[in-house]
């Protein structure tokens, strides 16, 4: 049984002080949020929120005010964790926690960016937590050259999470939102094995009573990216081009069906409001 995690909010130059480092940790030197920024975000809409082991930050979120249409949200940027820590169930926990200060400080909606081949992430975002996309930004942060992004352009999705949905209250109780007929939709993005990795593969276009689809993902870019860059990309372009046709024809990403293969498959369906 893994032991217990504080998680706490952090306000003060000092716990701040201790984010930064923890930054550090998870990224090195790169991408990282200075103290004064942090400190300038929590008094002024922002929050920062740590887990700790035995006293120890070992993981934590940080979000900022946003503005968009009129109305304020919740810019959640960053979420971190050490690797030792990775698979005790923080990042989850630190979301919920995120969201729980967030509509007690008057927020209806947080957003974050993720990275549509993190298939990890993917499942954190729209399965466990209850979120959605509909909005494909490419090349969002230009070039980096950490042991992440390197060598890829930086699409990312833009996760909206609906704080008060039926879909997020519905995670928060334990129920899932997947449905049967998810697994019979069309498959506008499809694969076939080459040379023993799989290749992306255009299949079903669209057609005015499609009310969902599947494009395949593969389950680990990380190891494709290590092995077979040039694979990746191709990836990373198919799935763009995928995602921008269907997010123009009023479709959103609302799951990602995991297999036991090599790739998985995310679920898109037409105005899925009110779920």
């Amino acid at each position: 049984m893994k032991p217990e995690l504080n998680y706490r909010i952090m306000t003060t130059v000092a716990e701040m002080i201790e984010v930064e480092e923890l930054q550090r940790i998870v990224w090195a030197d790169k991408n990282i949020s200075p103290v004064t920024q942090l400190i300038a975000a929590v008094h002024n809409g922002g929050v920062v929120i740590a887990a700790s082991h035995e006293d120890r930050p070992v993981g934590f979120c940080y979000g900022f005010a946003g503005f968009k249409d009129g109305k304020a949200h919740l810019c959640s940027h960053m979420l971190g964790i050490v690797p030792e820590y990775r698979d005790w169930g923080i990042g989850e926990k630190l979301k919920w926690e995120q969201r729980k200060w967030a509509i007690a400080y008057g927020y209806d909606k947080m957003t974050w960016t993720y990275d549509p081949l993190e298939t990890r992430n993917a499942n954190l975002n729209l399965n466990k937590l209850g979120g959605s996309v509909r909005t494909y930004i490419e090349s969002y942060y230009g070039e980096m050259n950490d042991g992440i992004n390197a060598g890829m352009p930086t699409d990312r999705f833009l996760l909206e999470w609906d704080l008060q949905a039926k879909r997020v209250a519905n995670r928060e109780q334990g129920i899932s939102n997947e449905r049967s007929e998810w697994s019979e939709y069309p498959r506008m993005l499809d694969w076939e094995l080459f040379y023993e990795q799989p290749r992306p593969v255009a299949r079903q276009a669209l057609t005015d009573d499609t009310a969902g689809i599947l494009l395949s993902v593969p389950a680990n870019i990380q190891a494709m990216k290590q092995e077979h860059l040039e694979l990746a990309k191709e990836w990373r372009f198919a799935l763009r081009k995928a995602c921008q046709t269907a997010f123009s024809e009023g479709y959103e990403v609302v799951g990602l069906l995991k297999s036991d293969q090599t790739v998985h498959s995310y679920v898109l369906k037409r105005s899925p409001k009110g779920e």
